[in-house]
């Protein structure tokens, strides 16, 4: 599950000065870098971490293969998000509702994941939206979701 208040740019800017700094580097340097404290960053790697580009281990984090792919290209960078956060939830759920033909709301995904037990936050009034900021954040960003603002619902891109 991507946690709910981690943005692309956070993402792209962990890999982007974990790169410059040779690829490896110790989490609090690498705080104190992104001018972020620990608490901040770690939801900022779980993600990085989920999404292929980067391993921590033993204090350290270190990019991936595909983070250093990610790191030196400028113009797959979408693309490589794209095809890694269609098999994270909720978007790979939102995908698939939408993929019957039908624009789908952050409420029915939030139903569909409750179902398989996931939830973000226990009050169904603060877990709805967080999906919806998610799938708004990284599904618009990322090229997947298309979202009418004025209907609340999204569509395939």
């Amino acid at each position: 599950m991507m946690p709910a208040n981690v943005r692309g740019g956070q993402v792209i800017s962990l890999v982007e000065v974990t790169g410059s700094i040779g690829g490896k580097v110790d989490v609090s340097k690498l705080a104190d870098e992104l001018g972020d404290d620990i608490a901040v960053l770690l939801p900022i790697l779980d993600a990085a971490e989920m999404l292929g580009l980067v391993r921590s281990e033993k204090g350290d984090v270190r990019l991936t293969e595909l983070g250093l792919k990610f790191q030196k290209t400028s113009k797959q960078k979408l693309h490589i998000l794209k095809d890694r956060i269609a098999t994270i939830e909720p978007f790979r759920t939102a995908l698939e509702i939408a993929s019957k033909g039908k624009p789908v709301t952050a409420a029915q995904v939030s139903d569909a994941l409750a179902e398989m037990g996931l939830k973000w936050h226990y009050k169904p009034d603060i877990n709805e939206p967080l999906i919806k900021a998610l799938l708004i954040h990284w599904g618009i960003y990322a090229g997947l979701l298309n979202y009418d603002g004025k209907s609340g619902k999204f569509t395939r891109a």
